[in-house]
């Protein structure tokens, strides 16, 4: 008797979480499409002078602080390469001077020559001031790589993560295995030696393009003091949705477990 009212009981709280779980993706798609439909019809219908330029112009004068390093988490990749042609643009406006753009199923990377000439395409102007993928390059000096009024845009992937992870530990236990290597010397500084990536700073902000809050699988020991904030996704990603993002971020004090 008792074993049927269990029973009973599993699959009513069975049928209330499938409830609970549709009634929020449904909440979540109408959501989405209202303001997408409003952002279309604010624009249809009002003619604004205000363009991107002054917008983060604007931005500059109210902030007292921008990210050196900004991370772009892309829940979805397959919509991204425009967004992120003009996610750059607006960086170089900002003089942010390192972004980097992580996906766990490589798309960017796979597709960077489609991006280099998209943003060639799109924005000329500011070709001679990016540097593709820093960490590949030799010339590192003192931790910064390129010239200072240059960008540093890498392209990353889970490869750049997890991957290395596996390598890492791959060669470690072959060299441990020749007898090159003393297992007691095996530490946490060697291992975040080895998976750090030269030449570029920790992510001070990670925005997340996508419908879900999650880091989708960037090393966690690389944003241990980095912000984590949420950036909306509509057809195309608004200068403003960025700008709104960096001011809250400017507001964040981070006290570094103190």
């Amino acid at each position: 008797m008792q074993s049927l009212a269990n029973s009973s009981m599993n699959a009513l709280l069975y049928t209330l979480l499938v409830l609970i779980h549709y009634l929020h993706s449904l909440y979540v798609a109408i959501r989405g499409a209202c303001i997408a439909v409003y952002r279309w019809l604010a624009e249809f219908w009002c003619v604004s002078t205000t363009t991107e330029l002054d917008v983060l112009i604007q931005t500059l004068s109210r902030i007292s602080k921008t990210p050196r390093h900004l991370v772009i988490v892309l829940g979805l990749c397959d919509e991204s390469v425009l967004d992120c042609v003009r996610i750059i643009g607006w960086c170089i406006t900002l003089d942010i001077p390192y972004i980097s753009f992580f996906d766990r199923n490589g798309f960017l990377k796979k597709n960077e020559v489609s991006l280099k000439e998209e943003f060639a395409r799109k924005r000329p102007d500011l070709m001679e001031h990016i540097i593709w993928n820093p960490q590949a390059k030799a010339s590192t000096q003192n931790g910064v790589i390129g010239n200072k009024s240059k960008i540093n845009v890498s392209l990353l992937s889970d490869i750049d993560s997890k991957g290395k992870i596996v390598t890492l530990t791959q060669s470690l236990a072959k060299a441990v295995s020749s007898g090159n290597l003393d297992p007691e010397e095996i530490t946490d500084e060697l291992i975040t030696k080895k998976l750090q990536v030269k030449g570029m700073p920790d992510p001070d902000l990670a925005l997340i393009y996508g419908y879900t809050c999650s880091t989708h699988g960037i090393l966690p020991w690389h944003t241990r003091t980095t912000e984590f904030l949420m950036l909306p996704m509509y057809v195309s990603v608004s200068v403003k949705d960025f700008t709104c993002l960096l001011e809250k971020y400017n507001k964040c004090v981070q006290r570094y477990g103190k």
